[in-house]
């Protein structure tokens, strides 16, 4: 692999590692910067399209969500000059705002491109391999720490 392809793979798994900090953190600034302005999210079958639109849909989604843990495993990550294409899966644990704890194992499906700000999502799409109970209890989340 060339040192340009291995930084590529770096960056992208980065990009991915953001991700996943960003809502953990529940900052909605630094989860809109990993995508490109016109990029389209398609979340449970829904779709939604360009930055702007896709940080107001995660904002609203993440109201009914006041833990979330959330992870990604598993990138296959193809290269191809300034774009890739990916596939990462997702274990994700959820406390609801009724308090249910919940769990989705999924997989996303991604396009990403080379901006001059470094690699963002053009496209994600995310589907479900399992949804039920989770193994998060409400009482025992502290929260990110200070």
């Amino acid at each position: 692999m060339s040192d340009q392809a291995t930084a590529d793979q770096l960056a992208i798994r980065r990009l991915n590692a953001d991700y996943c900090d960003a809502i953990l953190r529940r900052d909605a600034e630094a989860w809109g910067a990993t995508w490109a302005d016109d990029a389209s999210w398609i979340l449970m079958g829904e779709p939604t399209q360009g930055r702007d639109n896709i940080v107001a849909q995660w904002l609203a989604t993440m109201e009914g969500f006041p833990v979330v843990f959330h992870q990604v495993t598993n990138e296959q990550i193809d290269i191809s000059g300034d774009t890739a294409t990916q596939r990462v899966y997702l274990n994700e644990e959820l406390i609801t705002a009724d308090q249910q704890a919940l769990r989705f194992v999924g997989v996303y499906n991604d396009e990403c491109i080379r901006t001059p700000q470094g690699w963002r999502y053009a496209s994600r799409r995310f589907g479900v391999l399992y949804q039920g109970p989770g193994a998060l209890i409400a009482d025992g989340w502290m929260g990110y720490p200070a």
